[in-house]
């Protein structure tokens, strides 16, 4: 009897050591730092040379972050250079191979501002070669909307401890009025390296081009961004 109340005591003290560590794995946040040469969105450049931050959690398949910039000088649309912007969304999981990627965005600008839109986003993505995936968002308050695909592939150069981390874009961008909507694509390579078990340190760089000149937010229509992030987790 002593016996079997002990290997059930042990039982249940290993139990509950695999619950309060699977409770703590389930929660993981995400601090980074980014320095950018410049400040593009979807095609357009808004900034010069900015600075960053973010932060995210995620608890199973649920997460939410916080994202900020600021330039170091106004962009060509006068942009003032100070967003915030943030977000939640759920990744839903739809068979081994595809899962969907549901969420909103809060874009403020100078603290709060009449500028201020709300943004939701609907994405499918394919666990294949490639990581394709492709993303519908809307913008309430601007009406418009946004089509954009991706692919990546990520090699490893083992020598070195780090990877090459390759991405493609195209988006097509869907603006209310005549003759306003544009096409833009880029691609980009990223290497981490990870300096640590829970810190990695990631530069990259892109290049990003539009179909129209026309644009008074961005009218270098080929721009090429050189940035270098830390990225801390735990």
């Amino acid at each position: 009897m002593k016996k079997t109340i002990l290997a059930l005591a042990v039982l249940a003290a290993g139990v509950s050591a695999s619950a309060q560590e699977a409770s703590k794995s389930a929660l993981a946040v995400t601090l980074d730092v980014t320095y950018v040469s410049d400040y593009v969105f979807r095609g357009l450049r808004l900034a010069d040379a900015s600075v960053q931050p973010s932060v995210e959690a995620s608890y199973g398949d649920f997460y939410a972050g916080l994202w900020h910039s600021d330039a170091i000088s106004d962009g060509p649309a006068n942009f003032s250079g100070s967003e915030t912007d943030l977000y939640a969304g759920y990744n839903l999981s739809i068979n081994e191979t595809f899962s969907a990627d549901l969420g909103v965005t809060r874009y403020t600008y100078n603290g709060g501002s009449q500028g201020d839109t709300t943004e939701v986003y609907a994405g499918l993505k394919a666990d294949v070669l490639l990581s394709p995936s492709v993303y519908y968002y809307y913008d309430f308050d601007l009406d418009v909307s946004s089509y954009i695909a991706s692919i990546g592939h990520s090699i490893a150069v083992t020598k070195l401890g780090v990877s090459l981390d390759f991405s493609a874009t195209f988006g097509y961008i869907q603006i209310p009025g005549d003759n306003e909507d544009y096409c833009y694509w880029g691609a980009g390579v990223a290497v981490p390296y990870q300096l640590s078990e829970t810190a990695t340190l990631t530069g990259a760089v892109n290049y990003t081009s539009l179909d129209r000149d026309n644009l008074l937010a961005s009218p270098d229509q080929d721009q090429v961004v050189f940035s270098v992030g830390l990225a801390i987790g735990f």
